[in-house]
This record gives C-alpha cells, sequence and structure tokens, in this order.
C-alpha cells in the first residue's frame, strides 16, 4: 500500500488483529529542498530558478538561485 495514514492503519489493523504497523520515518526537508535547487540547477532555465524560488521563498538557497537565475542571458 502507498498511502500511509489513517486508512492504511486502519486496514492493516482489521488484516492482523494489531495497530503497530511499520511507517517508514519522514524525509529529511532539507534534503528535499536541496535536491530540488540541485535539480534547478542542472537544467538551469530561469523557469527551473523561478519555480524553485516560488517554492521555497525564504529559504537560504533561494538567494542562490535568484543569483544564478539573474546571471543567465534573457
Amino acid at each position: 500500500m502507498r498511502q500511509i495514514g489513517s486508512a492504511v492503519i486502519l486496514a492493516m489493523t482489521l488484516a492482523t488483529g494489531s495497530s503497530s504497523a511499520t511507517v517508514p520515518p519522514a524525509r529529511d526537508g532539507e534534503i528535499a529542498i536541496r535536491e530540488e535547487f540541485d535539480a534547478a540547477r542542472r537544467l538551469g532555465t530561469r523557469a527551473a530558478y523561478d519555480q524553485f524560488i516560488a517554492r521555497h521563498p525564504d529559504h537560504p538557497l533561494a538567494a542562490k538561485a535568484r543569483s544564478e537565475r539573474a546571471k543567465l542571458k534573457h
């Protein structure tokens, strides 16, 4: 099952008689943001940087994204 949440736990409880589902740990948000920034750099387009900046306007990497975007030719 891909969906993690109360519906999955309920289904597992009904199927196994136990609610002790193993749930993977939450992903580190900083790693995800860094991966998004790296993807924008690989693409190297204004649109990629714009999307990163729009999604993470207050993140420290947004300043780097703005700087990289400014270096691109119009």
